[in-house]
């Protein structure tokens, strides 16, 4: 079942007495027009109170979309910055290791010495705070 967030007032338009608690009619003469009033009354007050929820509603999704274009920036910006060292970066100086043979069982260990070399040159990227990451 759905969580009510909000309620729009008065439900039932028309649904008035024309008697009092005694029994004594509240409305002497032209009781069709005292029904008319009141129903456009409350329908008065339910656009009212729709008004009121759809701007709730407006207000709410301003500030989900605000959060959404900070989010944005903050990646652009870091996009910029991987831009920027990309284009700084000179493969010709990075020194590439000759392929192992076959028989090397340290093939996986000079990968990660290069991959380590890399990061040292270039580490600044890959640091990044834990609210940045949980953003994503």
């Amino acid at each position: 079942m759905p969580f009510v967030q909000r309620v729009i007032e008065p439900k039932y338009l028309s649904r008035t007495s024309l008697w009092d608690v005694d029994g004594n009619p509240r409305v002497r003469d032209n009781e069709l027009e005292a029904v008319t009033n009141n129903t456009l009354s409350n329908a008065l007050r339910q656009l009212a109170s729709l008004v009121l929820a759809s701007n709730d509603i407006f207000n709410e999704l301003k500030e989900e979309l605000r959060g959404i274009a900070q989010r944005s920036e903050k990646l652009k910006a870091r996009i910029d910055l991987v831009e920027d060292k990309v284009a700084a970066y000179d493969p010709k100086k990075v020194t590439v290791r000759p392929k192992p043979s076959a028989a090397d069982n340290n093939a996986n260990d000079l990968m990660l010495v290069t991959w380590r070399d890399f990061l040292e040159n270039y580490g600044e990227l890959h640091t990044s705070s834990a609210s940045e990451e949980s953003l994503m």
